[in-house]
C-alpha cells in the first residue's frame, strides 16, 4: 500500500521551518545557558522569545541567500562564480552582527550571547541539529527504491 503523496504550500513550509527552527533555537540556547558561559539568560520566556526572533532572522537570511544565488546563477563566467561565493559569504557573515544587534535591541540585559564567536557557536549548533533532524525525518519516510 502506497502512502499518499503530500504537497505543501509555501506558507505551510515557511511555518514548519519557523516553528521547528524556534524549537531548536530554544533547545540550543537553553543547553548553552545551563552548561556554558556562551549564553546567559534570565528566564525561559526570554529564551523562547529570543528563539522566535533568531528563527525569523535566520529564515530571512537564508531567503536572501537563496535569492542572491538565484539571481547570480543566471550569469556565466568565473567572475560571477566568485561574486556568488563572496556575496553568500558576506550575507552569512554580516547576518551574525544583525542577530546580535537585534537581540541586544529587543532584550537588552535579559540575554547575553558572549561575542561574535558566541553567536557563531549558536548558529553552528542550530544548523547541525536542524540538518540532523531533517536527515532523520527523511530516513523515516518511505524509501524510493
Amino acid at each position: 500500500m502506497k502512502a499518499p503523496k503530500h504537497t505543501f504550500s509555501q506558507k505551510q513550509l515557511a511555518f514548519q521551518e519557523l516553528f521547528i527552527g524556534t524549537l531548536i533555537y530554544a533547545v540550543v540556547l537553553g543547553f548553552l545557558n545551563d552548561y556554558t558561559s556562551v549564553v546567559e539568560v534570565n528566564s525561559f520566556s526570554t529564551i523562547f522569545f529570543a528563539s522566535v526572533v533568531l528563527s525569523i532572522l535566520a529564515y530571512l537570511t537564508f531567503a536572501l541567500k537563496k535569492r542572491t544565488i538565484a539571481w547570480l546563477k543566471n550569469h556565466q563566467g568565473a567572475f560571477f562564480r566568485v561574486l556568488t561565493f563572496l556575496s553568500v559569504w558576506l550575507i552569512m557573515f554580516l547576518s551574525k552582527f544583525v542577530f546580535v544587534w537585534a537581540l541586544d535591541l529587543l532584550f537588552g540585559t535579559y540575554i547575553s550571547i558572549n561575542g561574535f564567536f558566541g553567536i557563531l557557536i549558536v548558529v553552528v549548533l542550530v544548523t547541525v541539529v536542524q540538518r540532523l533532524a531533517y536527515f532523520i525525518f527523511k530516513r523515516l519516510g518511505p524509501s524510493n527504491s
